[in-house]
């Protein structure tokens, strides 16, 4: 097996390009372990993701020569990057501690690995892999907007196909920056927004006095008033940067006449986040500060695909709208219950289950 290793490598060694693995793995500790042996086998590591989007994101980065997947990503299958790697003409494996009967037809030759990892079966699914990559021609990739299966936005990705064909010639990626303001409250704003991997929030607010309703992501919108032929009621500023989609207004306005189902659909997401905020209304009415506090954080992470936040305390007790000292005694009781821990400037969220449990009946549905 080690002669045909180092074969491969004499093969690669004359293009000069070392090859490439994704890993792609919800388990902290055995993405290490095989990041380590990918490294072993002389190979480079493109990238361990845990979400399926952020793996989409890495695949129009950078090459990925190979891939080691995970089936369930936390309670989601990854068939989608799968998929992706498929059109790409990628070769991939899965490692996994599921039965093949969970696998669909479609991906049912694919090589499955036992978890725990083995080292040396792992080696030699690589060297089968890279010789499966070497013969197989490489595809241009497409960008976001051509996937069928994955528009980076719960919104976008819940249209049908009517309604996704005639909004999509409209949709532009845009990056987002900390503190870029898409809406101000009495104004229509100039873009309707779906948010990839930004998160905005909503103001609400008399003179200086500010306090957050509501953060957006991928699951929602922003824009909601150009829907309703309105103006906006909130500011909505941009609290992590990120990737979006946007739409001009009037083009909007254009398809929203033109196709009543891609209003509908639209407006469907509208009565959906009302349900959001008005639980959001009823935590911070009833909820304790620690309670509203594990909400927040749950909800930030579930729009982010991240337990790493960067948020410093003054920020919180804004966005919760108590003071600092508040936030800095509900912080303790949760790093107490091993929910999270507390640096300068970030929160990471150790268990989610606790963090979970410490926001009682509040708890956010998961996107």
């Amino acid at each position: 097996m080690s002669g045909t290793i180092e074969q491969h490598h004499e093969q690669h060694r004359g293009t000069g390009h070392r090859p490439e693995i994704l890993i792609v793995e919800d388990n902290f500790l055995t993405a290490s372990e095989l990041s380590d042996i990918v490294r072993d086998c002389g190979y480079g590591v493109a990238g361990t993701v845990a979400r399926v989007n952020r793996g989409l994101e890495l695949l129009d980065q950078k090459p990925v020569d190979g891939a080691i997947i995970d089936i369930n990503l936390d309670g989601t299958y990854s068939f989608p990057l799968c998929a992706e790697l498929e059109r790409r003409h990628v070769p991939y494996c899965f490692l996994t501690g599921y039965p093949t009967s969970i696998i669909p037809p479609d991906f049912s030759r694919t090589r499955l690995l036992t978890k725990p990892a083995d080292r040396d079966q792992i080696r030699l699914a690589l060297t089968s892999l890279l010789k499966e990559r070497a013969e197989r021609p490489e595809l241009r990739p497409q960008p976001m907007v051509e996937r069928g299966f994955d528009r980076g936005n719960a919104m976008l990705q819940g249209l049908d196909a009517a309604s996704w064909t005639a909004i999509q010639p409209h949709l532009e990626h845009v990056r987002l920056g900390i503190g870029d303001v898409l809406e101000e409250a009495g104004h229509r704003p100039a873009w309707f927004h779906f948010p990839i991997t930004a998160a905005v929030s909503l103001e609400a607010g008399v003179a200086k006095q500010r306090m957050q309703v509501a953060l957006v992501g991928r699951e929602g919108m922003v824009g909601a008033c150009l829907l309703l032929g309105g103006v906006a009621a909130n500011r909505a500023v941009v609290q992590f940067e990120g990737a979006s989609w946007r739409v001009p207004a009037d083009a909007l306005a254009d398809c929203l006449e033109q196709h009543r189902d891609l209003h509908r659909a639209l407006l469907r997401g509208v009565n959906a986040f009302i349900a959001r905020v008005s639980l959001t209304a009823l935590a911070n009415g009833q909820g304790t500060i620690e309670q509203r506090l594990a909400r927040w954080l749950l909800t930030a992470a579930d729009r982010l695909d991240t337990d790493a936040l960067a948020i410093t305390h003054d920020t919180l007790s804004q966005v919760l709208g108590v003071r600092r000292a508040g936030v800095t005694v509900a912080l303790h009781m949760l790093e107490g219950k091993h929910a999270v821990r507390s640096a300068r400037r970030r929160v990471r969220i150790l268990d989610r289950d606790r963090l979970t449990l410490a926001a009682g009946p509040y708890r956010p549905q998961k996107i």
